[in-house]
């Protein structure tokens, strides 16, 4: 058995949980799973399905939950998955050389997230999902974090990519479902955010959530404060905020105002997402030139978060600048260079193609 140990929290997933548990199992995992008030099926197909399985009574802390789970585990070593994720890709002999090698390190694995909306949209995020329970710890009610338990500002946290994808469906459901998971959040945030008031993180959490309720004028409120600290742009979350920010003014019709962010292209001109929301920028506020551009310029880039921002995203967007030049030839070629994206198929059958 491999000196790790899965670790998982757990309320009413009966309909993810067997997913995630059958992606886990081939690898031969110790797994853990913490139950936090279940009223369906959840642990009996946990139990069905190997796991070893513990009740915990919530407190409105996701970190309280998740280091509760870590205590139990046979091994120092905690991978932490959640209900509604699954394993799609994992070197596990290479993972197993690096906690060899770095014992007091922590593993940041990448996570693609599926998105509601038109087509299937996914963006990919980096988070700390591997450590080692003797040195670390879950910390924060929400969106909750991995640190060191000793730790001071001074001391560097050092870590390694493992070669571990997970795929997470959690921002997709009903309304319903979606409205009530975005109350939950926003209410432990806002707690959050009493205890911390100068944590632009917990300010980007909030204003993500507002996006998920299709509230783009909150987005941009709690973006804009968050970003009025003195953030470092080199971290992703960072990064994230800047665009979502970005995409939120335009989602909220203030697009002459997203012409500032001009004033910070030179930050952020190596990410593929900013580049293709400079082109959204432009293209919205009508020059089509500039937004062309930076159309032009993303698909020579490494791919983004956002699924297509660098292909098809960016095809149809240029398709569209000329379909609306009535330059049918060049729109024509970069409608078909879009593949199976439901909204050129739906333009290229309009035309005839």
């Amino acid at each position: 058995m491999p000196p790790i140990s899965v670790c998982i929290i757990a309320k009413n997933e009966e309909a993810h949980i067997g997913r995630c548990l059958k992606s886990i199992m081939p690898y031969g995992f110790e797994t853990i799973v913490v139950d936090t008030g279940s009223s369906d099926k959840t642990k009996e197909i946990a139990l069905e399905l190997g796991a070893k399985v513990f009740d915990f009574t919530w407190v409105n802390d996701f970190s309280a939950a998740r280091n509760y789970a870590a205590s139990l585990a046979a091994n120092n070593w905690i991978l932490a998955i959640d209900c509604d994720e699954y394993i799609t890709q994992m070197k596990l002999p290479k993972i197993l050389t690096m906690i060899r090698q770095y014992p007091r390190y922590i593993g940041i694995l990448e996570i693609e997230n599926e998105m509601m909306g038109v087509g299937k949209r996914t963006y990919k995020t980096k988070l700390v999902r591997l450590y080692p329970r003797k040195y670390f710890q879950f910390v924060g009610a929400i969106h909750e974090q991995v640190m060191p338990i000793t730790w001071n500002k001074r001391d560097e946290i050092f870590s390694f990519d493992i070669p571990l994808l997970l795929y997470h469906t959690g921002y997709v459901g009903t309304p319903e479902q979606i409205t009530a998971k975005n109350k939950r959040n926003v209410d432990l945030l806002l707690a959050e955010l009493e205890k911390n008031p100068e944590d632009p993180y917990i300010y980007f959490q909030i204003g993500q959530s507002c996006i998920l309720g299709d509230d783009y004028e909150g987005a941009c409120e709690w973006f804009g404060k968050g970003l009025s600290f003195d953030v470092d742009e080199t971290l992703e979350y960072v990064q994230t905020m800047v665009v979502s920010y970005g995409q939120s003014l335009l989602k909220a019709g203030r697009k002459e105002e997203a012409l500032n962010f001009t004033g910070i292209y030179d930050a952020f001109s190596e990410l593929a997402d900013f580049v293709y929301l400079m082109g959204s920028i432009y293209k919205a506020n009508g020059q089509p030139i500039q937004a062309l551009g930076e159309y032009l310029k993303v698909m020579g880039m490494p791919a983004g978060r956002q699924l297509g921002v660098n292909t098809f995203l960016a095809f149809y967007q240029i398709a569209m600048i000329y379909d609306e030049m009535d330059n049918m030839e060049i729109a024509l070629m970069y409608y078909k260079k879009c593949g199976d994206f439901a909204p050129a198929l739906e333009r290229l059958q309009q035309l005839g193609s």
